[in-house]
């Protein structure tokens, strides 16, 4: 079963965990380190590629879209910044397979009930981040964090559905729940589930969206660790963003669409509630092992690390003062 308090792990990753080789000390904040370092350039190369790319367009065209503004920007993330994480990311060991076919599938009620345990998070995370957002922004006299939703009022439905929806629910869940599960998984599962559901809330850019995100990679991550597959995540992972792209937009001003959407969102977040009640008492990951005698300092003070927070903030900075 899926939620089971003791459960033993079966299969390949049994065996992995038998004949994973000592871990020196060090390994644990060398690996951090190095994925902090990572990340940081993937997001900088990324940021920079797809700012060269805009100008580019602006010098070569009368108009540029909101659409080629999202195409140039995964462009940026995936086809420059991605390689070079791969290319550093390289020097750390591969202690798993890629979890891509389910060991455990999930029945379709069981993979409903945890698609509204993430997205119900969401919710809740994203509203309690808003208010105190808010209220920080009112009192510090800075603009209002409307940059993402006004974006969404001039992206066409087919890069909504595309480039906004399907393309991160992909990628992301790719990068941030697979990849780094072979690399993180050696020092236990819980590690690996804060550790990655860290960089992929970070690495939107913004406070409006690193909180949740952050709860969300969570859930995620706790998916893989149980069914061995993040294809369960990118599929919830692309309800939530058609979801917030597609639906909730098309909207538009109607009060009677408005109404029923927002009763939706409701009743799914109760409903998501509710199952994370029922099943947190049965959630179990495996001890940590490897780990130094100070994992959180490890975490927080090594090279690698500080440069990924500096970045983080210099970027969160920027988006609060508009």
């Amino acid at each position: 079963m899926l939620f089971q308090v003791g459960h033993r792990e079966k299969g390949p990753q049994a065996k992995e965990a038998v004949i994973m080789p000592q871990k020196k000390r060090n390994d644990f904040a060398v690996a951090v380190g190095l994925l902090g370092l990572g990340f940081t350039c993937m997001l900088v190369i990324s940021m920079l590629g797809a700012s060269l790319m805009t100008m580019a367009a602006v010098w070569t065209t009368d108009k540029v879209t909101t659409d080629l503004l999202l195409l140039l920007n995964d462009v940026g993330i995936y086809g420059l910044g991605l390689p070079v994480l791969l290319a550093i990311g390289h020097f750390l060991p591969s202690t798993a397979p890629f979890p891509l076919r389910p060991v455990r599938a999930l029945r379709p009620i069981t993979f409903a009930r945890a698609a509204a345990v993430g997205y119900g998070s969401c919710m809740v995370v994203n509203l309690a981040s808003l208010l105190l957002l808010t209220a920080i922004r009112t009192l510090a006299g800075l603009p209002e964090g409307d940059s993402v939703n006004g974006m969404m009022d001039q992206v066409s439905p087919w890069a909504s559905l595309i480039l906004i929806s399907l393309v991160p629910a992909v990628a992301e869940e790719l990068v941030f729940r697979g990849y780094l599960y072979r690399k993180l998984i050696r020092f236990g599962q819980l590690p690996y589930i804060l550790i990655s559901a860290f960089f992929f809330g970070s690495f939107h850019g913004n406070l409006d969206q690193f909180f949740y995100a952050f709860v969300l990679g969570c859930w995620l991550g706790y998916l893989v660790c149980r069914t061995g597959s993040v294809v369960y995540g990118m599929l919830i992972h692309l309800f939530i963003n058609f979801f917030s792209s597609c639906v909730l937009t098309s909207a538009g001003e109607s009060a009677v669409a408005n109404t029923l959407l927002g009763a939706c969102i409701l009743v799914m977040a109760g409903w998501g509630l509710v199952q994370l009640w029922d099943f947190h008492r049965r959630l179990f990951v495996r001890p940590a092992t490897g780990l130094p005698a100070h994992p959180v300092r490890a975490v927080l003070l090594n090279p690698g690390m500080i440069l990924w927070f500096i970045t983080f903030l210099v970027v969160c900075v920027l988006n609060l003062l508009g």
